[in-house]
């Protein structure tokens, strides 16, 4: 299931930090940043607003409405920006300009948010001036080209303005995660113009081709299926440029089509040819299945168990694709060409033959001086050859396990494969020495492919030896890393920050108090842990709460007012958490939102937990309103229950957070405080729905395991309704040795969490030694002491171990991703205690 708190991590690794700092609240202007050089007066009429320069004098703005992208490649963006100052300034227009070259890097380099990337976003107040303004700015910047803005409209024949309708700056409302709303259609805005059709496949382009199908399609660059009608028809790839900054790279990539012609492990070069104001390269087009679904189909480690011949079938598929890739790289090292950045998305392989061909050229340079030397130490890092041969090591390295994401954060990182290696797959430990002396500028190519080479030897080690045995509980002491990781999110804390503590950059985009992902989460785990807290960080909550703007909050559990306010209670801010739960209870029934992390669920379950508190009938009556909501909108199905999302993305709902199994959570609980039978039977046939959906995708160990959206959470459930039965089946799919994220939410904490569960519920101890396997592994793998170049020390000198966050990029202290909600599992392993949020102290049905 798509996880939607993903969100773009470019403008939050853009600086080399330990966490994910905002650069819209880190980054320092450049000295030559975009308003140097005008006058004091011309400057005063901007204030800096995130990553934006911003120049607002209507009194009135509205929420939303049509707005203007001005759009400029890098080599003008400095000229450009210029003339739009003067131009918009002199006029008294309400606009915002990227703070510098810096920034405009940074955005355009991986954001998809409309508007992202623009150099300039202008907010008339009302359509007539946006149509004047359009005009007087097209005027101005005639001749000018700059990269397509996503999501919106090219005005004109301008290559430099784009328009659409949406969120002005201020706008409040926002959706049950905490995102701005979508736009609504606007009417068309000209009486006088609507755009001709672009697409790639209007005529032929190049004369010849026939666009039959677009693989992707942004920022001016499209990447289209095609049939060659000049042969037979035959199926092409044909690449297309929409500004100048791109056709440069499609160029380059064209140059290094034709050099590598013969080698043939990269397509071959069709044709060039410009087509209107567009730029293409055709090449063949190559037949084949990715290198990484190619192998996680087969991958041992994501199967509970170990089974001899899986695992040897699965390291000759990878011998042979490692050969296949490393003859490559080297052909193109002997015609002179480096090929830069290489990733397993680079890599086709023919699913019969396994033979490989390298599709990703665009990042490739010629041998250069200095060009074949250089260690590397990092995923890719280094350069010339060196960096090629390190990026190979990495990039076969994630198709054992994909943690290779890690390597900024620890040097070590290729160390951590030794025990999936021999371990878990029982490979021979020469498996990983080639990895690692590859990596290290220990081996070469050639001698690589040499040792690839020696199959029969290798295949015959699989298995051969019995793996050591190590300690389950986890070391290095009892509550030692559970200390280590709570006296590294103290040591983390800045009350200058917009979230206390660094977290996910999901708060960044939403709001930064929420249970789930921001500061309020964090401050619970501590307090629940036991780990004092501060006394500034209560001020400081005390002040976020008092400036809360609730328009701006969502109501749920993990995302919003409710999840906060359970919270601030906990903290002994009583006064505010009442206000803020009456908020989210006024608004949620309105919402529909059925699940228990984001909406009508996980609300009713904080009144439930309020009433407990207070045994006040009023928060009773608020839980029984969501209850009775959710009983009104539940569809039902052959026995089965479920709940429409009212959105295509987040379908079909699965897990605690995100499906049946939370709202089946929150009636168990209901039902067994109110005495009314009507929750439980909808709570029943809620679970039947979600177990028969994991039986369809082929039952135990099918589909994602995790607590939030997967398997974990529905055993969760399954455990508190007494079905101990379909509860060990969904267990069953749980026995995991390894896993590529160490959180609560998604990772491998949060699966422990569900098997201390089973201990707790069946009385059988094999779960919690389970559970134990897994939390060491995360201890052993993702919990690290950071490196000095950080700069993280703790004032008493304790050690600190930190976690990294969800895609480890960087470290995250939140409650779903981060450190937060891994202490709270070690603390339950190291101390007992319920499972969070679930009200257990309500006992068994």
């Amino acid at each position: 299931m798509r996880n939607e708190r993903r969100v773009d991590r470019s403008p939050f690794t853009w600086n080399d930090t330990l966490f994910f700092d905002p650069l819209d609240a880190f980054h320092e202007p450049d000295p030559d940043h975009f308003l140097t050089g005008f006058d004091a007066q011309t400057r005063a009429g901007f204030v800096r607003s995130g990553s934006r320069w911003s120049h607002r004098h209507d009194p009135s703005p509205p929420e939303r409405g049509w707005q203007i992208h001005v759009s400029a490649g890098p080599r003008e963006a400095r000229e450009v920006a210029a003339r739009v100052i003067r131009h918009l300034t002199a006029r008294g227009t309400d606009f915002e300009i990227a703070l510098d070259p810096t920034v405009l890097a940074v955005l355009r380099s991986g954001s998809a948010s409309p508007g992202g990337g623009a150099l300039a976003t202008v907010h008339p107040h009302d359509d007539e001036e946006f149509r004047t303004c359009l005009a007087g700015l097209a005027r101005l910047l005639e001749g000018v080209e700059g990269p397509c803005v996503p999501s919106a409209v090219r005005y004109r024949d301008s290559r430099a303005l784009y328009f659409r309708h949406g969120a002005f700056p201020g706008a409040r409302a926002v959706d049950v995660l905490g995102r701005p709303l979508p736009d609504a259609p606007a009417p068309w805005p000209f009486d006088d113009w609507k755009p001709a059709g672009e697409e790639a496949g209007d005529g032929l382009p190049g004369g010849r081709f026939r666009v039959t199908g677009t693989i992707r399609s942004s920022r001016g660059v499209g990447v289209h299926t095609a049939e060659d009608t000049a042969h037979g028809d035959r199926k092409v790839l044909l690449k297309e440029a929409g500004h100048a900054d791109a056709a440069e790279l499609l160029g380059r990539e064209w140059m290094f089509l034709n050099l590598l012609a013969a080698v043939g492990s990269c397509p071959a070069p069709v044709a060039r040819f410009q087509h209107g104001e567009h730029h293409y390269i055709v090449e063949e087009f190559v037949e084949g299945v990715g290198l990484e679904p190619l192998l996680r189909r087969l991958d041992p480690l994501a199967r509970p168990g170990f089974d001899v011949e899986r695992s040897r079938e699965y390291l000759r598929t990878f011998l042979t694709v490692f050969r296949g890739v490393a003859r490559a790289v080297r052909a193109a090292h002997d015609r002179g060409v480096v090929l830069g950045g290489l990733s397993a998305s680079d890599v086709l392989v023919d699913p019969d033959t396994l033979g490989v061909r390298i599709v990703g050229l665009r990042s490739g340079r010629l041998t250069g001086p200095g060009g074949g030397t250089g260690s590397g130490s990092g995923a890719g890092s280094g350069g010339g050859e060196a960096g090629d041969r390190s990026a190979l090591a990495y990039a076969m390295a994630d198709l054992l396990l994909p943690i290779t994401a890690m390597s900024y954060l620890r040097e070590d990182l290729l160390d951590l494969y030794r025990k999936p290696v021999t371990e878990g797959l029982r490979w021979p430990e020469r498996l990983h020495r080639l990895l690692t002396d590859l990596a290290r500028g220990r081996l070469g190519l050639s001698a690589l492919i040499d040792a690839l080479e020696d199959e029969g030897e290798l295949l015959g080690a699989v298995g051969a030896a019995a793996p050591p045995r190590t300690a389950v509980e986890a070391p290095p002491g009892p509550g030692a890393a559970e200390a280590a990781v709570a006296a590294f999110v103290e040591a983390a804390a800045d009350t200058r920050r917009d979230t206390l503590f660094p977290v996910d950059p999901f708060a960044h985009v939403t709001n930064p108090l929420g249970l789930g992902t921001g500061a309020c989460g964090v401050l619970w785990a501590l307090h629940s842990c036991g780990v004092p807290v501060r006394p500034q960080w209560l001020d400081w909550l005390r002040t976020a709460l008092a400036g809360i703007d609730p328009a701006r909050y969502p109501d749920g559990l993990m995302n919003g007012l409710a999840g906060i306010a359970w919270a601030a209670d906990a903290l002994g801010l009583g006064t505010e958490a009442r206000e803020l739960l009456d908020r989210a209870n006024r608004r949620v029934v309105a919402k529909g939102d059925p699940t228990f992390h984001h909406g009508l669920a996980g609300v009713g379950m904080t009144n439930l937990h309020f009433f407990l508190r207070s045994r006040d009938p009023r928060d009773l009556a608020a839980a029984q309103h969501c209850a009775r909501a959710l009983y009104d909108a539940a569809r039902r199905d052959g026995g089965h229950a479920y709940w429409p999302t009212g959105s295509p993305a987040r379908g079909p709902l699965t897990g605690l957070g995100s499906g049946p199994a939370g709202v089946a959570m929150f009636l168990l609980r209901m039902h067994q405080i109110s005495g009314e039978e009507q929750w439980l039977g909808l709570g029943r046939e809620a679970l039947a729905g979600e177990s028969a959906r994991i039986a369809s995708a082929g039952g135990a160990g099918s589909g994602e395991p995790s607590v939030e959206a997967g398997a974990a959470g529905l055993a969760k459930v399954l455990l508190r309704y007494g079905d101990l039965a379909s509860a060990r089946t969904v267990l069953r799919g749980l026995d995991l040795r390894y896993a590529a994220r160490p959180g609560y939410a998604r990772g491998l904490s949060g699966v422990a969490d569900a098997l201390l569960d089973a201990a707790e519920f069946t009385g059988d101890p094999s779960y919690r030694e389970t559970a134990l396997r897994q939390l060491d592994f995360v201890r052993r793998v993702f919990l690290f002491e950071p490196a000095e170049r950080f700069g993280l020390r703790d004032a008493a000198g304790r050690p600190l171990l930190g976690v990294p966050g969800e895609d480890l990029l960087r470290c995250s202290t939140d409650y779903l991703t981060g450190s937060a909600g891994v202490l709270r599992v070690l603390h339950r392993v190291n101390a007992g205690g319920p499972a969070d949020f679930l009200l257990d102290e309500v006992g068994p049905p």
